[in-house]
């Protein structure tokens, strides 16, 4: 009975020894290295300068056609003027093409059209049929 005794308080005795730590069991510190915390990544989101404007519309009356600056002016419902400029890619329906505005002055048309750094671009220009 003595030796199982000893036997189990020897047990015992390792298992305590143990249960100090590294230093008591003889573990080599310098080969352990710091776990760094690295932050998530997040996708970056885009900018709003690289976002499409987003359209807008506008319906009024059509004045002040310049061809050769490639502008026009149309008063809204409401009597404010707002300054619209335009291109060989602007879509006009019920007047022909973009080259037959000169003409449609006094016509009511509703535009439709982006706005970027204060400059109102037409992208279609529809001319009310019977105005």
């Amino acid at each position: 009975m003595n030796t199982s005794l000893l036997i189990v308080s020897l047990i015992c005795l390792m298992a305590l020894a143990a249960c100090r730590g590294p230093a008591s069991v003889g573990v080599d510190q310098s080969s352990l290295q710091p776990i760094s915390y690295q932050e998530p990544v997040t996708p970056a989101t885009p900018a709003a300068e690289t976002r499409p404007p987003a359209e807008q519309f506008v319906v009024g009356q059509l004045t002040d056609i310049n061809m050769g600056a490639k502008t026009f002016v149309l008063k809204d419902t409401k009597g404010n003027a707002h300054s619209f400029a335009f291109s060989e890619t602007t879509k006009l329906t019920g007047g022909g093409g973009v080259r037959d505005l000169r003409g449609q002055e006094g016509k009511n048309a509703t535009i439709r059209y982006v706005e970027s750094d204060n400059r109102k671009s037409a992208v279609q220009i529809h001319i009310e049929v019977g105005s």
